[in-house]
C-alpha cells in the first residue's frame, strides 16, 4: 500500500475517522452506502468492546502509521480475547478491515481539501485515476485519465473507492496541469444503471439496490460527501430576522434587541447592475442554480465558501429545503428575486457582526455571524438592503428597497455584538 495511506499522518483523514460512531451490526449490508461516513461496522461485530478493540487497532494505522501486518497481530489478539468466530480467512478479512477503513477515510480528507474554496479556483477540475487492483474492473479501467469539473454530477457515484480492493484515484488538476499532461476535459463516461440484490445474509432480509454498472453496492458515493451535505444551513423558520418596513421608526425595544450606543456611519452604498436582481416568474429550481453558481456549488455537490474574515459557509440546496431530495422553498422565502444579491452580500460585505445569542425556547446559546451590505440598483430610486445571517441553528435573510434613511433606522438595531469586519470607503 503507498506511504500516503498508510504511514503518514493525515489531519483530515484522522478527524473523519474519529468522529464515527460504532454500530454493531451482522452483515456489510446493515449499514448502507453514505451512512459509512457516520458509522464505524465491522460485519458480524455485534459485541461493543470487540468493535471498540477493532476500531482502536485500525484508528492506530490511520493516526501513526501502522501496516497491515501490525494490524493482524492487534487482530489476532482481539480474537483470542473475545473468542470472535468471523466468517471468511484471516488473511481475507483482515485486510478487508484494514484497507478499507483507510483507504476510505482518505479519500474522505481528500473529499475534504478538494472543498476548500480557493484551492478549488486554483485547481476546478478532477481526474480518474486507474489503480493497481489485483483484478482490475473493465469499468475502472476505462474511466481511467477522465477529467470533469469537481463539481460535475457524476464525482457524487464515481468518486473512488469505487469497490472491494478497489484502488483508483481522484486528483485535482488545474487547466495548466490537464495541458501539460496531453489530457482533455470532456463529456462524462455514459453511466448504464443496473440492480442488484444484496444482504441475503443479514437479519433485515435481502434486498435490491441500484448502483451504476461497474460499481460494488454500497461504493456509489463520495466518501464524506454526506457530511458536507449536512453542514449546509438550512432556513431558519424560527427566530428570523425582522423584516424592515418604509418609513417605519426602528428602537432597540421595537425590534426586540438590546440598546447599544451610538455608531460610526456605514460604509456608502455600492452600485451594482439591475441584472443582479433576478426577473420574477423562474421557478425555484432556476433560482437556486443561480444562486449556487456564484459559490461554484450545484444541486448535487455542496461547496464550502470561505468569507473575508476566514470562517466557512458551507453553501448548498440544503440551504432551501428542509431535506436533502425535498420540495425547495425559494419563492416562499421571500428571497427569490434578491437571491444574487444575498450572494453578494456573503461575499463581499460592507460590515460582518458576530454576537452570541441566547435561544430561550431551546435552551442553548449560538454564535451567529451576521453579513450587512446596502446596493444602489441602477434602475431602483431607492437603495437595497441586504442580511445574511448564519449560525449553527440555521441561516435567515433579509433583502428590502427602502429610502436610505430608513436603512440606517434599521440597520442600527443589527449592529450588534462585535464588528469583525467593515469594507473600507
Amino acid at each position: 500500500m503507498p506511504a500516503s495511506y498508510g504511514s503518514l499522518p493525515f489531519d483530515q483523514q484522522i478527524k473523519f475517522f474519529r468522529e464515527k460512531v460504532n454500530i454493531p451490526t451482522r452483515s456489510w449490508a446493515d449499514v448502507y452506502n453514505a451512512e459509512h461516513d457516520y458509522a464505524f461496522v465491522v460485519a458480524g461485530a455485534i459485541k461493543r468492546d470487540l468493535l471498540t478493540n477493532l476500531r482502536s487497532a485500525v484508528e492506530k494505522s490511520i493516526s501513526n502509521g501502522g501496516t497491515l501486518e501490525q494490524f493482524r497481530k492487534d487482530f489476532d489478539q482481539i480474537i483470542g480475547k473475545h473468542g470472535w468466530q468471523y466468517k471468511g480467512e484471516r488473511g481475507w478479512r483482515t485486510n478487508v478491515i484494514w484497507e478499507t477503513n483507510l483507504r476510505q477515510s482518505y479519500n474522505a480528507g481528500r473529499e475534504a481539501q478538494m472543498a476548500d474554496p480557493d484551492l478549488r479556483k486554483r485547481r476546478p477540475y478532477g481526474l480518474y485515476r486507474h489503480g493497481d487492483s489485483r483484478h482490475p474492473r473493465r469499468e475502472h479501467k476505462s474511466w481511467d485519465n477522465t477529467v470533469l469539473p469537481l463539481d460535475h454530477p457524476w464525482w457524487s457515484t464515481h468518486s473512488p473507492q469505487n469497490g472491494w480492493g478497489c484502488k483508483c484515484k481522484k486528483f485535482m488538476l488545474s487547466q495548466r496541469d490537464v495541458e501539460r499532461q496531453g489530457l482533455a476535459i470532456s463529456d462524462a463516461p455514459a453511466v448504464e444503471w443496473e440492480d442488484r440484490i444484496i444482504g441475503q445474509n443479514s437479519p433485515n432480509g435481502p434486498r435490491t439496490v441500484r448502483v451504476p454498472k461497474g460499481i460494488d453496492p454500497g461504493f456509489e458515493y463520495a466518501p464524506g460527501q454526506s457530511r458536507l451535505d449536512s453542514a449546509v444551513p438550512s432556513f431558519r423558520a424560527y427566530d428570523p430576522l425582522p423584516q424592515p418596513v418604509p418609513g417605519a421608526k426602528y428602537s432597540a425595544t421595537s425590534m426586540g434587541l438590546p440598546n447599544r450606543p451610538q455608531q460610526s456611519p456605514m460604509p456608502s452604498p455600492r452600485p451594482v447592475s439591475a441584472g443582479r436582481v433576478l426577473p420574477e416568474g423562474l421557478t425555484d429550481q432556476q433560482y437556486l442554480e443561480r444562486f449556487l453558481n456564484e459559490f461554484g456549488a450545484t444541486e448535487t455537490t455542496p461547496n464550502v465558501f470561505r468569507d473575508v474574515i476566514g470562517d466557512s459557509v458551507v453553501i448548498g440546496r440544503g440551504l432551501y429545503s428542509n431535506t436533502p431530495k425535498g420540495p425547495l422553498h425559494i419563492a416562499k422565502s421571500g428571497l427569490a428575486r434578491e437571491s444574487l444579491l444575498l450572494a453578494d452580500t456573503l461575499k463581499s460585505p460592507d460590515e460582518v457582526w458576530v454576537r452570541l445569542e441566547w435561544l430561550e425556547g431551546q435552551k442553548k446559546a449560538v454564535v451567529r455571524r451576521r453579513y450587512l451590505r446596502r446596493f444602489k440598483i441602477d434602475d431602483q430610486p431607492t437603495p437595497a438592503l441586504t442580511v445574511f445571517e448564519v449560525g449553527s441553528d440555521g441561516w435567515a435573510g433579509v433583502s428590502s428597497f427602502i429610502p436610505e434613511a430608513d436603512h440606517m433606522d434599521y440597520l442600527a438595531q443589527l449592529r450588534l455584538g462585535v464588528r469583525l469586519y467593515r469594507r473600507p470607503d
